[in-house]
């Protein structure tokens, strides 16, 4: 009887659901969305460029309150001068099962302001349909604060 229930224990446990890999081919997919993020940024294409967030995906802009779901991501964008230079630089990504993060450094400038280089975190989901799609991303400028400007506010380098 107790080889029975030992069998029903481990019948139970090769049963569970295992968590899915992150692969090469996931990271490829991955970093493919942030291809397609500065393509549409570049080309002014919004809505194409909040597709790739979820439906319910955070923007988290520098000095500003975070944007919220895909409406609110285009109607941010869209409030941006034209794009002329955008980039990532040294993109980083990792993952585990159906969750991506990702690290970079970013080169963008605008129409008719000064060129903006700074860095981003973004979290990714895969979701069911297989699609990885954009659920949260922070931003910030490694320039400084107006009034700021030319100043090393490193840690360390603080002004006293």
């Amino acid at each position: 009887m107790r080889w029975k229930a030992f069998a029903c224990v481990v019948m139970l446990i090769g049963c569970q659901p295992r968590a899915a890999t992150f692969s090469a081919q996931d990271e490829t997919a991955v970093r493919a969305v942030a291809d397609s993020a500065v393509r549409y940024q570049l080309a002014g294409d919004w809505p194409a460029w909040a597709a790739l967030f979820s439906e319910d995906g955070v923007l988290q802009p520098p000095n500003a309150p975070a944007v919220r779901g895909r409406p609110a991501l285009i109607a941010w964008a869209k409030t941006l001068p034209p794009v002329e230079k955008a980039a990532f630089t040294n993109v980083q990504v990792r993952g585990e099962g159906n969750l991506s993060y990702g690290t970079s450094g970013y080169e963008f400038t605008l129409q008719g302001l000064p060129p903006d280089t700074g860095k981003q975190l973004w979290v990714s989901r895969r979701a069911p349909s297989g699609k990885w799609e954009v659920v949260a991303v922070s931003f910030n400028s490694d320039l400084g604060m107006p009034g700021q400007q030319g100043r090393n506010l490193s840690p360390g380098k603080r002004p006293k």
